[in-house]
């Protein structure tokens, strides 16, 4: 296993240009046909932001979280969550969507999963754009403790990339694994800390299994750096249970692309 994960490391390495470039044609190849471009990169992730701040900020009543206006805790929650979500669901295709490139030619097919997740890194940057310019006018100020966004960044695409190794690979064995994903997004919406804390009452069980969800160390470490002000070691525990589930799924994920990869041709 500990083999294959080197293979995999080091073939992403090797063609990190690739994977840029991959990443770069495929995000402007979804602007291709749209006549407002990048205008969408914005308006896409304030819609659904709007949304949810007008349902649950407004339409619910649920006030403040954490002592923190809606608003601005929610975007910055969300923020994280719109690079997470589409890297997971689009993952699933990374190796089937390239069915073309794999059977024509040798490719190194263990990049397509990185690939898709530097793709979303682009929209990534424009929802943060959104979040900052909204907590800034609610009075929040750049501090040192922003940089630690860049960390919980790289803990995101880590653990997107391995779990979407994982999800491609079972893919090309099981096609519905892809539709099986897209359903169980929207339950892992609500039980992360994306619109709501991980603070029920009536149900504290609740509590304890969106901390074991490896997204809620995500959000919540983007909110402790943008809003509350804490540095990147605030939650040591929750630290080493998430590096810990990234490590096994890499160590996973590079066992079954190693595995399958010769035969993902007949597989097609």
């Amino acid at each position: 296993m500990f083999k294959s994960l080197l293979f995999v490391l080091k073939e992403n390495y090797q063609n990190l240009y690739r994977i840029i470039s991959i990443a770069k044609y495929e995000y402007l190849a979804t602007l291709r046909d749209s006549k407002f471009g990048v205008f969408w990169s914005f308006a896409s992730p304030a819609i659904q932001v709007l949304t949810y701040w007008l349902v649950f900020g407004i339409g619910m009543s649920r006030g403040k979280q954490d002592g923190i206006e809606y608003l601005p805790w929610v975007i910055v929650g969300f923020s994280a969550w719109w690079y997470i979500s589409p890297c997971i669901t689009g993952g699933c295709s990374a190796i089937h969507s390239k069915a073309n490139i794999i059977s024509r030619m040798k490719f190194p097919v263990s990049i397509l999963p990185a690939t898709t997740c530097a793709k979303e890194l682009i929209n990534h940057f424009f929802m943060l754009i959104i979040a900052i310019v909204v907590i800034i006018a609610y009075g929040f100020t750049p501090n040192i403790y922003w940089l630690g966004t860049l960390y919980y960044l790289v803990c995101a695409f880590i653990f997107v990339w391995s779990f979407t190794m994982i999800s491609s690979v079972i893919t090309m064995l099981w096609r519905d694994m892809k539709t099986m994903v897209r359903s169980f997004m929207r339950l892992l919406l609500y039980m992360s800390p994306v619109l709501w804390t991980a603070r029920f009452r009536s149900f504290p069980m609740m509590n304890k299994l969106m901390k074991l969800n490896p997204i809620y160390y995500i959000v919540q470490g983007y909110r402790d750096s943008m809003i509350f002000s804490k540095p990147i070691t605030a939650h040591p525990h929750l630290a080493i249970y998430f590096w810990g589930v990234c490590a096994l799924m890499l160590i996973v994920g590079s066992a079954l692309m190693n595995k399958f990869q010769k035969r993902f041709v007949d597989m097609l």
